[in-house]
């Protein structure tokens, strides 16, 4: 992402679409780095294969591939809105923007499968979230939520057969904020607190959101402290504000969807129809912030992961907890067995779940079909050899408290 600023740099150099067409990697970097409308301008050469190929190749290598799902974003939003008001103007060039937003949103599909195969795959590579597709750490981890209490009592014997010392409790967190709050306070973030920080930390919600909404309509000189850990959750809540006040206002499909436009711009008077565009382009910068605040967030969330699991204690502390596990399991066999039973229509080999058949909202649900039949027949009968899998032997789990 080009590195937000205060002060423009004095010479900036703007892109066109022409100028990127002859333009090198080597050449093109320095210039991306700086602009993000530059990165959009890159983005919609690449899009409608006018990019030469190194620095196609560079735009869609490690350096800017997270950036290219917002430039294409930001562009197919301007692009829709220029073909918009193209239309209602009666331009010529109407025809040929609306077939260059057809090219971006082509592009745009196919940048977001990669990034969502890109973080699928790191997802299943880090260490602690294979349990996304091993059925007995789910099964474990499910009959611990059937059977909280008796978990708790389990891991205090672990914790005290294996004489160590328990974590600090700690809640669940509420959503990913809460988290990331929880981490900048116990040192997982890096995260300065700045005279900026700490006077964005005391606005008021009217003068914070008025902050956001000047920082949405920049895109090159952005405020960086809106970055910041302990902001993230207030910026959020600002973009969502501004969305849904703009929403109306953009003729938009929903305040999360920009949509077609709607309204009769030819029975309005000329001033308060471009009022309807201006706020459909502002739209689509909330847009553009809202997808970068959910990145910027899984990004702390993962490095919070990341340096829990680099403690020198972490090990020992999940020990602990599997040994429980394993206990629990042992203790409610035909619960074990039931869970794996219906966990086995998802699976693509023994004990493998498929993330593209149960994904988070389809495991959501039946975790809560599941537990809830253990509810009503807590003393289930263990299901023969022929059926149940066996219990795991080390499921891979992260302890929810481990540091």
């Amino acid at each position: 992402m080009p590195q937000p600023s205060h002060t423009a740099p004095p010479q900036r150099r703007s892109l066109r679409l022409n100028d990127v067409a002859h333009m090198g990697a080597a050449t093109l970097q320095p210039l991306l780095q700086d602009s993000f409308r530059n990165l959009v301008t890159a983005a919609i050469a690449d899009a409608t294969g006018h990019l030469p190929c190194s620095s196609r190749k560079l735009l869609h290598g490690p350096h800017f591939r997270d950036d290219l799902v917002d430039a294409l974003r930001w562009a197919e939003g301007e692009i829709q809105v220029a073909s918009e008001r193209m239309t209602w103007t009666g331009d010529p060039r109407a025809e040929r923007t609306l077939r260059q937003l057809q090219q971006i949103r082509t592009a745009l599909a196919q940048a977001r499968a990669e990034e969502a195969d890109r973080r699928r795959t790191e997802h299943h590579a880090s260490a602690g979230h294979q349990v996304d597709t091993d059925s007995a750490a789910t099964a474990c981890l499910w009959l611990r939520s059937a059977f909280p209490d008796r978990f708790e009592q389990l891991l205090a014997q672990e914790y005290a057969a294996a004489q160590l010392e328990p974590p600090a409790h700690r809640p669940a967190p509420a959503d990913v904020f809460d988290a990331i709050e929880w981490g900048a306070s116990e040192g997982y973030l890096f995260a300065t607190m700045t005279p900026a920080v700490h006077d964005l930390l005391t606005k008021s919600p009217l003068a914070f959101r008025n902050t956001v909404a000047a920082d949405t309509r920049e895109q090159d000189e952005r405020t960086i402290e809106l970055r910041h850990p302990l902001l993230l959750r207030r910026w959020r809540t600002a973009l969502d504000e501004l969305a849904e006040m703009t929403a109306p206002l953009a003729g938009a499909t929903s305040a999360t969807q920009l949509g077609p436009l709607t309204t009769d711009l030819d029975a309005m008077p000329r001033q308060a129809a471009f009022a309807v565009l201006n706020a459909r382009r502002f739209l689509v910068a909330v847009h553009q912030r809202t997808a970068e605040n959910t990145r910027l967030a899984r990004q702390y969330a993962q490095t919070i992961t990341q340096r829990e699991q680099d403690e020198p204690d972490h090990a020992a502390h999940r020990r602990v907890f599997d040994q429980a596990l394993h206990r629990l399991a042992d203790e409610h066999p035909g619960g074990y067995d039931h869970i794996r039973h219906r966990l086995r229509p998802f699976e693509t080999s023994p004990g493998h779940l498929d993330v593209s058949v149960l994904n988070s909202v389809q495991r959501g649900a039946l975790k809560r079909q599941v537990l809830a039949e253990l509810a009503s027949t807590p003393a289930l009968p263990r299901l023969s050899t022929a059926v149940a899998p066996p219990r795991p032997t080390t499921p891979t789990v992260r302890p929810a408290a481990a540091r």
